[in-house]
């Protein structure tokens, strides 16, 4: 007697088993959680500078996300 699932109909599998013959996909690329790990044996300036560039992108990114806010709140006001 032959499997058949009730899914998608097919012979071979059950619904148990289905998501196994889905196509794996794709994991969105993900951001490293906590502090960034030091690197022994750098340039002390090196780090300083990269140091600067990541607060600098920090503070635009924090600036965008108010400005959004402020934005959003700002027309929900006007639509009631």
């Amino acid at each position: 007697m032959q499997m058949r699932c009730s899914i998608c109909s097919s012979t071979g599998h059950n619904k148990t088993t289905h998501h196994q013959n889905l196509p794996q996909k794709e994991k969105p690329l993900s951001r490293g959680k906590g502090r960034p790990r030091k690197i022994l044996n750098q340039d002390p300036a090196v780090v300083a500078d990269e140091a600067k560039a990541v607060t600098r992108v920090r503070r635009k990114l924090a600036y965008a996300r108010a400005n959004d806010a402020a934005a959003a709140k700002k027309a929900a006001l006007n639509a009631s």
